[in-house]
């Protein structure tokens, strides 16, 4: 009887064991479903028949059992998926202990319809600067600065912020976030007159690319013109792709021209000029007038010199973008492109066009210095005007406190922030570690020794200086709520596990939720 007892008891322990590997396993697919941002369907749909084919195959048919034990219904990935509710806690107490934060916030409209105001935020996290998805929100009524003001408010108090907390905020720049009277940002500084605003410098970057002499800009339309009637008709599309293929070319199509992308100008005039033999005899064969255009060799060199200089705007873009970037690296890249611009005007000057390669093929591409050199210093003056303040070089004392110029870029500073850095340049300690460190570990590491330094220099590396990451997360956001999802209503915990770099706690969330196998 003893005997019998004891083998119930080890039956039990061992099933009890399985039910818990089970639900942690169906946690782990959760969570891949989320990151893929894939349809819950697909866990049950898919990745079990999958799983129980490969290891009935590799391990055998009661290997095979142990995985169908695992729940993946379309209701449990949706339950299990509630472990954003884990992260977002974990991202909370974070930015409690950090004390500040910055924020990047965008509004956008889902396929739906319904807008979505979409905010990242910086804190200090540890021995680091780290960022993180914050919240996705539908905005119910009005997009307007007051409303997305209230909405963001409502999440800071629930979480236990005020704006006392917000150190800056960067935003795309829109009426409605930057209105003096009922925009966002001037309805939170009512709250923190100290906050830091900053508009995006993507977005200032694309606005500054805009302006084109009437030369330059009639070569624009035509050349989107001309995309425009070959995308819209798909036969077309179909027998230029053959046409490109029997006269060997690159490439097989046009790509389509989308204003609001950053990008777009750059490739799409790079792709037609690459293309232009093969669409001048495709619109010949069609009796096109657009034809003539692509044998008229000073429309050609226009074309060439616009695929060009899009080409340096959008290696500037991308250089910008990404994780990470804060005010000091992004204007770094902004000023070493302005002074590439001052370069680059004086070669033209000389009659050198080595630094636009397209243009420079042609013969007679020379007769174009004096609407080059013009365009040069229209794009100079507008990169000014749209970033009249960006000069950060009374913050060369945080990139190295060691350089001849470092006393002089802090010396508008307080006293204690002058005195501790000071002390700082006669540390060689820190100085032999400075260089191996990235730029926010550093200053986060002399905290304790030197605070008032410490605390100034984590004030001027974390704000954003993009919105970049609203950017990365409303493409995310398209795909996961698309046309065939459209009924989802609020999409902010697939968003919150999808985007975030802190994970889910699952051994915790396994202890805190009774185990069981599917049946």
């Amino acid at each position: 009887m003893k005997s019998q007892h004891s083998r119930q008891e080890q039956m039990m322990i061992k099933s009890a064991k399985v039910s818990e590997k089970a639900l942690e396993a169906s946690y782990l697919v959760a969570e891949i479903v989320a990151k893929t941002k894939k349809p819950h369907t697909i866990a049950e749909t898919v990745i079990m028949p999958t799983c129980t084919a490969i290891v009935n195959k590799m391990l055998g048919p009661q290997a095979a059992k142990e995985i169908a034990k695992v729940p993946l219904s379309d209701c449990t990935i949706g339950r299990q998926i509630n472990m954003s509710v884990d992260i977002e806690d974990v991202v909370l107490g974070k930015i409690k202990t950090s004390g500040h934060f910055s924020l990047q916030l965008d509004e956008s409209t889902d396929v739906s319809g319904h807008t979505q105001l979409l905010a990242n935020v910086r804190f200090v996290d540890g021995d680091r600067i780290r960022e993180n998805f914050l919240f996705c929100k539908p905005l119910p009524n009005k997009t307007s600065g007051e409303e997305m003001y209230r909405v963001t408010t409502e999440y800071l108090e629930k979480g236990g912020f005020s704006w006392k907390n917000c150190i800056s905020i960067c935003t795309d720049g829109a009426a409605t976030m930057t209105g003096c009277a009922k925009g966002f940002i001037s309805r939170a500084k009512e709250q923190n007159p100290d906050i830091r605003t900053t508009h995006c410098f993507l977005h200032r970057e694309a606005l500054a690319a805009k302006t084109l002499p009437k030369e330059l800009s009639d070569v624009l339309d035509r050349a989107v013109d001309i995309v425009n009637f070959m995308k819209a008709r798909p036969l077309k599309s179909r027998l230029f792709s053959i046409l490109c293929e029997e006269m060997g070319a690159e490439h097989q199509s046009l790509l389509l021209h989308t204003a609001v992308r950053w990008l777009s100008r750059g490739k799409v005039l790079g792709r037609l000029y690459d293309l232009r033999e093969e669409l001048r005899v495709f619109l010949t064969e069609e009796k096109s007038a657009q034809a003539e255009l692509l044998t008229d060799e000073q429309w050609c060199v226009k074309l060439a010199y616009l695929a060009d200089i899009f080409k340096h705007l959008n290696e500037l873009n991308i250089k910008m973008q990404g994780k990470e970037e804060n005010l000091l690296s992004s204007s770094d890249k902004l000023h070493g492109f302005r002074s590439k611009l001052t370069l680059w005007r004086s070669f033209v000057e000389q009659g050198r066009l080595d630094m636009f390669p397209l243009c420079n093929v042609h013969v007679n591409s020379s007769t174009l210095s004096d609407l080059i050199a013009q365009h040069l210093k229209s794009l100079d003056e507008q990169f000014n005007h749209y970033f009249p303040s960006e000069s950060y070089a009374q913050f060369d004392w945080v990139r190295d406190p060691w350089s001849s110029s470092a006393l002089e870029s802090a010396k508008d500073w307080s006293l204690p922030t002058q005195e501790q850095l000071m002390e700082i340049r006669e540390d060689r300690t820190l100085k032999m570690r400075f260089g191996d460190m990235e730029l926010d570990r550093f200053w986060i590491s002399v905290e304790k020794q030197y605070p008032v330094v410490s605390s100034s220099t984590v004030a001027i590396l974390l704000p954003f200086s993009t919105t970049y990451l609203c950017k990365l997360s409303f493409s995310s956001l398209t795909y996961i709520k698309n046309k065939y999802r459209e009924r989802l209503r609020t999409v902010d915990k697939e968003l919150r596990v999808c985007l975030s770099s802190i994970p889910a706690r699952i051994g915790r969330l396994c202890v805190s939720h009774q185990a069981h196998v599917s049946h």
